[in-house]
C-alpha cells in the first residue's frame, strides 16, 4: 500500500534534519547516506525515495540556510549579529549555521551546493542591509557578513578559548559602526538656487566710464 503524501513529506523532513546535523558536525566527507538513515530510523532504500544522492541531499540542506539567515530575518540586523557572535553560544551558533560549519565542505562540493551557498550568503547580505535603503549588494552589509561569518569559522577553529573570545569581541566591535544607518544626504534649498539663477540671469549694470564716453559722443 502506497503511503500518503503526508507521510511521506514527513520522512523527506526527518531524513533533513538528520542529514543537517551529521552534515554540520561531521562535514560533507565524514557522513554517509547509512549514517544519515541510521539516524533516522529508515533504511537505506528508503533514501532513494526522496533523493538521487548524498551530494543532492547536501545541496538542498545548504539551500535553507540554516543558522545566520533565519536569524537576520527574526529581528533587526544589529541584534542578530550581536547574538550570533556571542561567545557563551560559539559552539551551538557555529554548529547551526550552514555558511560557518560548511565553509569548507562547500569549497571542494559540487556547482549546486556552490550556488546553493552563494545564494544563502546573498541573502544574509540582503537582510543586513535591508534597514539601509540601498540596492544591489551594499558595501558595509558585505563586510558586516565576512567579518560575522568568518569569526565564526576562525574562534571555532582555534583551540585557544582566550584567542576565541577576542576573536568574537573584535568582530562584534567591528559591525557595530557598518550596521548604522546611513544619513540622509542633504538638499540644497530652493531660495539659494532662485537666488544664483536670477543674478546670472539679470543683464550686466554698465560701468560709469562707459555711460560717461557714451554722453560724451552724444
Amino acid at each position: 500500500m502506497p503511503i500518503s503524501a503526508t507521510r511521506k513529506a514527513a520522512i523527506r523532513a526527518e531524513i533533513v534534519g538528520h542529514a543537517a546535523r551529521l552534515f554540520r558536525l561531521r562535514g560533507h566527507a565524514g557522513t554517509n547516506i547509512d549514517d544519515i538513515m541510521l539516524a533516522a530510523g529508515l533504511t537505506r532504500g528508503a533514501f532513494y525515495a526522496h533523493f538521487t544522492s548524498k551530494d543532492d541531499l547536501f545541496a538542498e540542506i545548504v539551500r535553507m540556510g540554516h543558522g545566520l539567515l533565519p536569524k537576520l530575518r527574526a529581528g533587526p540586523p544589529a541584534a542578530a549579529l550581536d547574538a550570533y557572535l556571542d561567545r557563551e553560544d560559539l559552539a551551538a551558533n557555529a554548529l547551526a549555521c550552514s555558511l560557518a560549519s560548511l565553509a569548507g565542505d562547500i569549497a571542494r562540493a559540487p556547482l549546486p551546493a556552490r550556488l546553493a551557498y552563494a545564494n544563502v550568503l546573498h541573502g544574509a547580505i540582503a537582510e543586513l542591509a535591508k534597514d539601509r535603503q540601498r540596492r544591489g549588494l551594499d558595501a558595509d552589509a558585505t563586510v558586516a557578513a565576512i567579518l560575522a561569518v568568518g569569526a565564526v569559522v576562525l574562534a571555532r577553529a582555534s583551540g585557544d578559548t582566550r584567542l576565541s573570545d577576542w576573536l568574537l569581541r573584535c568582530a562584534r566591535r567591528a559591525v557595530k559602526p557598518l550596521m548604522k544607518k546611513p544619513k540622509p544626504k542633504r538638499r540644497a534649498s530652493r531660495a539659494k538656487k532662485r537666488s544664483t539663477s536670477r543674478r546670472k540671469a539679470a543683464p550686466a549694470r554698465p560701468s560709469r566710464r562707459a555711460a560717461r564716453s557714451r554722453g560724451g559722443r552724444a
